[in-house]
């Protein structure tokens, strides 16, 4: 299992994980989120579409997954937001104006369907617990989701830390794998770690999280396998 990170992920965190891979930070965007693993690689699993000023990089790293090159994302937004989108089973949850052209074609051809959101950063306010089960913290996807018969818990971004912003997203503080919901901090900064926890534990997954450190919003993190 490999992790496609920030430089930037508290070493309690990374020393969770078994191979971690630290990405270089856009020189286009916004140096607050310019490490935001979420504003530059999208996920299809094994196969990655990324921003061209990183597409090297990975190829030489992680020869074995498939690489597209897609477009070149800048802040500020909308064009920093292009890779932002949440793949939730056969469905993907974006501002569809706004998501990378190679992402959509990428999806069509997969005949995976669009739910069409308000929310640009669509990934960063979202954790994917399974294909039919989300955590959001925008209403807007919440009810999208529930629409398309996804179970949706709705849950504020209040205590997650993004440096130079208010806060941070849920999403982007978060990372799945097949068996565990990884927080990259605390949980229970959240106002709303108890229900969160219930929730993650009613689908059979282990919420993972590290105690007494801030709810860091790195971009979430993608896990490879």
């Amino acid at each position: 299992m490999i992790i496609l990170t920030s430089s930037k992920m508290p070493q309690a965190v990374r020393s969770y994980f078994e191979n971690v891979l630290s990405l270089p930070e856009n020189p286009d965007l916004d140096p607050r989120v310019a490490f935001h693993t979420d504003l530059s690689v999208f996920s299809f699993g094994n196969t990655l579409v990324c921003a061209p000023y990183i597409f090297s990089f990975l190829k030489e790293r992680i020869p074995q997954f498939e690489l597209i090159k897609g477009e070149e994302p800048k802040s500020p937004y909308p064009t920093e937001v292009l890779y932002n989108a949440a793949l939730v089973g056969r469905k993907l949850f974006c501002n569809i104006k706004y998501t990378s052209p190679t992402i959509l074609s990428e999806c069509e051809k997969r005949e995976i369907t669009f739910v069409n959101v308000p929310q640009g950063y669509a990934k960063c306010s979202t954790v994917v617990v399974d294909d039919m089960s989300i955590i959001t913290s925008d209403s807007s996807i919440q009810k999208a989701a529930e629409k398309e018969g996804i179970a949706a818990l709705l849950v504020s971004n209040e205590g997650v830390f993004l440096d130079g912003y208010p806060n941070g997203f849920i999403g982007g503080a978060s990372t799945v794998t097949e068996n565990e919901v990884i927080f990259t901090g605390d949980i229970f900064r959240s106002p709303d770690a108890e229900k969160t926890i219930d929730f993650i534990e009613k689908r059979g997954k282990k919420p993972v999280f590290f105690s007494d450190m801030p709810l860091y919003d790195l971009g979430s993190p993608i896990v490879l396998v």
